[in-house]
């Protein structure tokens, strides 16, 4: 039986077409839903930004408080790489702010008690000092250490500092990604930011040996969130390969960075127009609620043995329906890999899904405890089922981004390389052309695919591997506008040049 606030929210979610967006709402707890609804009516927040950012708040708050047992010894914990992509005016920075609150909040609390601690510091140096004077006795006085969870401007050592102070985890909030992305120039190959969250997202110790640093600095188990908004005008220089203006190759990319982040790029681009609410009916007090979640996940003890380095999170297994719905889902991935006889077609991305999802059910399973009270004995199908569907929902939304960027990239390049082909030609054909106009092989399928699915198509398929033009009268057909629908339409610079074969999602196609 469904309670009120579940039919409730089925309502709302049914009456601002929620479907619509691709976002598998449902997939959280009713209360959370409840958050997310009433942000997007009284504050004009949009829904996938809100879901999206509760998830990585819900990452920061957990921690390495909790870990999930993927498979035989692989575990991890829940920490969630996330970019937020829009025009100006989405209010994607307030709602940042919004769901974050809670988690400065705790911070605020921290630095009380760092400050607490340091004036007692102070005090027992005073009277140390004096006691060496009268007696020449010394005393060893520990220095209180400041920890914080949130930190936006910071250096690669700040950011290993903090951590260090802070075995719980931290979160990289940050309001432009590629100011982060680019302050990697800044640094040198031994000082590399990059490197840094590469190690700490596959969950190894971060080691640092700077001659600036007294002793090293060692994280057994990093927990690191990053989460940061990128503009739609700027996607080209998020997934550019070639060197920028500034001579700055972006490594973030090429080795495989962005594989880890998950995308959020709303459907709808355009604001929501504000509207007036009847002063007779009290308001929700949304923070009230969602502070009261998110206080309860830091609850959630963190444990740090006696050396105060090492943290040994609880472990939570898949429940045995859960594994095998886990399994099955992933070895459909594996299927479809194993089918690609072309190496240099396998997406890298597909074999970072099952690390994704295990992170995302945890989370899921914790939600559920702190909204509904559900156990925590383990993470089970439910869990499972709804991480499953909300990497479908990124996943779709990266498939989107890439179409996006393949289209407009091959914009100059389009009839050049067409041109090239004759009225009939093979995947190999149209391979070999692409070369000669400086499109990589992943390119060229996905631009394949894309122009077989255009309103008025230039190409057609006749079948596997083999394909033909269509009337001449389409050569000059836009594409942008076409596979965009009016929808995803990005106004990029476009160069003849196009995005890296590491960049490309193909799906296999030929």
């Amino acid at each position: 039986m469904f309670d009120n606030l579940h039919l409730t929210n089925m309502l709302r979610s049914e009456v601002e077409h929620i479907s619509e967006t691709g976002l598998p709402l449902d997939v959280f707890p009713d209360k959370i839903q409840e958050i997310i609804l009433n942000l997007a009516r009284y504050e004009n927040f949009n829904v996938e930004y809100t879901a999206s950012i509760i998830l990585s708040a819900v990452a920061v708050a957990v921690g390495n408080s909790c870990h999930i047992r993927i498979k035989g010894e692989w575990k991890t914990c829940s920490s969630l790489y996330m970019m937020l992509i829009g025009r100006p005016g989405l209010g994607k920075t307030p709602l940042l702010g919004f769901i974050y609150k809670p988690i400065n909040e705790y911070d605020d609390r921290l630095y009380e008690k760092f400050n607490d601690d340091w004036n007692e510091y102070e005090r027992a140096m005073s009277c140390s000092k004096d006691k060496r004077n009268n007696d020449g006795e010394d005393s060893l006085i520990k220095k209180p250490h400041l920890t914080t969870t949130v930190i936006s401007d910071f250096t690669p050592e700040a950011m290993m500092n903090a951590h260090q102070y802070n075995l719980r985890g931290i979160a990289l909030v940050v309001d432009e990604i590629l100011a982060l992305f680019n302050s990697v120039k800044r640094y040198s190959s031994k000082n590399n930011l990059i490197e840094d969250l590469l190690t700490a997202y596959s969950g190894q110790p971060l080691k640092i040996i700077r001659k600036s640093e007294l002793r090293p600095i060692l994280i057994k188990k990093p927990c690191i969130n990053l989460i940061g908004s990128v503009q739609t005008n700027m996607l080209q220089e998020v997934f550019c390969t070639e060197f920028l203006a500034n001579g700055f190759r972006a490594e973030f990319l090429a080795n495989g960075l962005l594989d880890r982040f998950l995308f959020v790029y709303p459907k709808d681009r355009k604001i929501s127009m504000w509207r007036q609410e009847n002063r007779n009916i009290a308001r929700p007090d949304i923070m009230n609620k969602w502070r009261t979640i998110i206080d309860k996940i830091f609850s959630l003890p963190c444990n740090v043995d006696e050396k105060g380095s090492t943290v040994t999170p609880h472990i939570l297994t898949l429940s045995e329906e859960a594994e095998d719905y886990f399994y099955n889902w992933y070895n459909g991935i594996i299927d479809s890999v194993n089918a690609i006889e072309d190496d240099t077609e396998v997406e890298s991305r597909k074999m970072k899904l099952n690390g994704h999802s295990a992170r995302l059910a945890l989370l899921f399973q914790i939600m559920k405890w702190a909204a509904d009270g559900e156990d925590m004995l383990y993470v089970g199908l439910d869990s499972v089922k709804s991480a499953i569907r909300m990497i479908d929902y990124y996943e779709d939304t990266y498939r989107r981004i890439q179409e996006v960027l393949v289209i407009n990239g091959i914009g100059e390049t389009k009839d050049a390389w067409l041109s090239l082909l004759g009225d009939t030609f093979t995947s190999a054909d149209a391979v070999i052309a692409g070369k000669k106009v400086e499109m990589s092989r992943r390119s060229v399928y996905y631009a394949l695919e894309q122009l077989c699915r255009l309103q008025h198509p230039l190409v057609e398929k006749i079948q596997h591997g083999f394909y033909r033009k269509t009337t001449a009268d389409n050569t000059n057909a836009s594409c942008t506008i076409a596979l965009s629908n009016g929808k995803c339409t990005v106004e990029l610079p476009q160069s003849a040049k196009v995005q890296s074969a590491t960049t490309i999602n193909t799906e296999g196609y030929e």
